[in-house]
């Protein structure tokens, strides 16, 4: 019997429903803090290093090994239902992701999970429609790679990218390292 459990962040209060929470199956969210200083901002500094030194060709280090898993629900409650089916049916040990949505022309929530592998990613996309099923949404998990909203405006499709990708849009480079300029300000890294 799993005895998985997931704790959710606090929950903010948002006029316009914009908000991202952190969830894990440790109640002092490790892996998603972790993650936040020693995998997500070195990687996205990375890349504006390499954009910033007019580099056409990017290692992307991280990012090709960073997964979500996402399922789309109508509102709040829906996301912790999912949650709560998704404790019930998991067999691994852990489990991190974030709930919210950032987007004001949707009135949806996405759940999303995280993974680190492929062997991650497929058996959190396995165990997310089972439990999707469950609930009666028969959408089936978007999968993608963990940054491809950075990313894909530079590189194309997530599907394509290697260990070393080719910026295919390079006149999107301004406003990219503009936008990763103020991701990195606000992080204060």
């Amino acid at each position: 019997m799993n005895h998985l459990h997931i704790y959710v962040g606090k929950i903010p209060t948002s006029n316009d429903g914009l908000y991202w929470v952190s969830f894990e199956s440790d109640p002092k969210l490790k892996k998603n803090k972790a993650n936040i200083y020693g995998r997500c901002l070195p990687c996205i500094q990375n890349l504006y290093e390499q954009l910033k030194a007019g580099k056409k060709e990017i290692a992307l280090g991280y990012a090709l090994q960073c997964w979500k898993v996402a399922a789309v629900v109508n509102n709040l409650e829906e996301a912790l239902a999912l949650l709560s089916e998704f404790e019930k049916t998991f067999t691994g040990e852990h489990v991190y992701g974030k709930l919210g949505s950032g987007r004001k022309d949707l009135t949806t929530k996405v759940v999303v999970f995280h993974g680190e592998s492929e062997e991650e990613r497929d058996c959190l996309k396995d165990t997310l429609t089972i439990c999707l099923k469950k609930r009666g949404n028969m959408n089936p998990p978007l999968i993608s790679r963990g940054c491809a909203v950075l990313h894909q405006e530079l590189f194309g499709d997530w599907r394509t990218w290697q260990e070393v990708t080719p910026v295919v849009n390079e006149a999107k480079i301004p406003e990219m390292l503009e936008r990763i300029k103020n991701i990195l300000y606000r992080s204060a890294i």
